[in-house]
């Protein structure tokens, strides 16, 4: 929806969904699969770092477990307007989230369930374009205000984090660990929560 010739209100949505069989029997094939988050998703999160579901991704000690998946639902809400002839501006706002249509026990949380509304990840965020005519150069900062993959008290922004550390102290403990030696190692293991991401891209996101 175009205001003037400076200033628009513009919105995406969108949904994919696939089977996966035959040989691939929990998900669909790595190269045909759904990843959530980058710079034409939604840009709170780095790309293939978001969902699937409510995994609780930040307690994967290896990190070798796939956010990828096979039902894929979202959109964007983005105010852009002119700055000058060459340079725009935008405020956006991202939600959406990956699911595996199968239950798979080493992504716990990753299943499309009745509750896939309360796992949509939320993203609010600015960006700049340089508008050089013959392309579009597109820098845009993102920040996570809604992660469904946190326990139920630390999700939004707002809340404390103490239910998301004592999760990970949970899970990182040695027993012959001090109880603030095992603190700290945690704390060295989880990511920040609610980490801002900065995305780089050519083109308008949509």
């Amino acid at each position: 929806k175009n205001f003037n010739k400076n200033s628009s209100l513009n919105l995406k949505f969108f949904g994919g969904f696939g089977i996966p069989f035959g040989n691939s029997k929990l998900s669909m094939p790595y190269d045909y699969s759904f990843f959530g988050g980058g710079a034409n998703d939604n840009r709170g999160w780095r790309a293939r770092t978001l969902g699937p579901g409510s995994f609780k991704y930040y307690l994967d000690s290896t990190a070798t477990t796939a956010q990828i998946g096979d039902i894929r639902l979202g959109g964007t809400i983005e105010y852009r307007y002119s700055i000058n002839s060459s340079l725009k501006g935008a405020f956006f706002t991202d939600f959406g989230n990956i699911w595996t249509y199968k239950e798979d026990d080493s992504r716990v949380g990753a299943k499309f369930s009745n509750n896939w509304y309360e796992q949509f990840a939320v993203a609010l965020g600015l960006g700049f374009r340089l508008d050089l005519d013959f392309f579009i150069i597109r820098l845009d900062f993102g920040v996570p205000v809604y992660n469904p993959a946190l326990p139920s008290k630390s999700r939004w922004i707002s809340q404390s984090r103490e239910p998301y550390y004592q999760e990970g102290i949970s899970y990182y403990s040695l027993p012959n660990f001090t109880p603030e030696m095992n603190r700290d190692r945690a704390l060295s293991k989880l990511p920040k929560p609610f980490a801002p991401a900065l995305q780089f891209g050519i083109g308008y996101p949509f």
